[in-house]
């Protein structure tokens, strides 16, 4: 379990908050953001945390996560890369052999979408990060509840940082 030292109490607060009590996000969505946002973290502390929090996932939702966390470990350092190249043409899916997204077998692409959003803010994946937020847009979502996704990822990219601190400090006298 992660330790949150007392300079950190408003980052567990944030996070407690809102996984407990969301309120432009159904309960579903922000157990699978914080875990899209967990599992891109790569902290296996961080995803016992969020296990703690809110239960375990059901197949479907760890499906839809695990294509959203595949497909962006691919696209969004794919898209960043050739931003920063500035290479001529676009890069595409296809290129990157990945399947249609009619093709995958995920029912709620509302959900789909806000897991590319967390993964992608974790990653800095933004040019991916604002292609997903724009599909939840057009989907009838709301900025509210985008925003909402963010705090989320925030705040467990803050438990992130702050084990990162608790095992790295070194031990202080009074």
């Amino acid at each position: 379990m992660i330790c949150y030292p007392d300079e950190s109490e408003d980052q567990k607060c944030l996070l407690d908050s809102l996984l407990t009590t969301p309120c432009f996000l159904s309960a579903s969505l922000a157990k699978q953001c914080a875990y899209s946002a967990a599992l891109a973290c790569q902290d296996q502390s961080v995803m016992d945390l969020i296990s703690d929090s809110v239960g375990k996932l059901l197949l479907k939702e760890r499906q839809l996560i695990t294509y959203a966390v595949s497909r962006m470990s691919t696209t969004n350092p794919y898209f960043m890369s050739r931003k920063a190249l500035n290479l001529s043409g676009e890069g595409t899916l296809t290129a990157l052999k990945l399947r249609p997204f009619a093709d995958l077998d995920i029912a709620d692409t509302s959900a789909y979408h806000y897991a590319c959003v967390c993964v992608s803010m974790v990653n800095g994946g933004y040019d991916c990060l604002q292609g997903h937020a724009d599909s939840l847009r057009q989907g009838g979502q709301t900025d509210d509840a985008i925003d909402e996704a963010l705090r989320i990822t925030a705040a467990v990219m803050a438990a992130r940082q702050i084990v990162f601190l608790e095992n790295r400090w070194p031990v202080y006298s009074s």
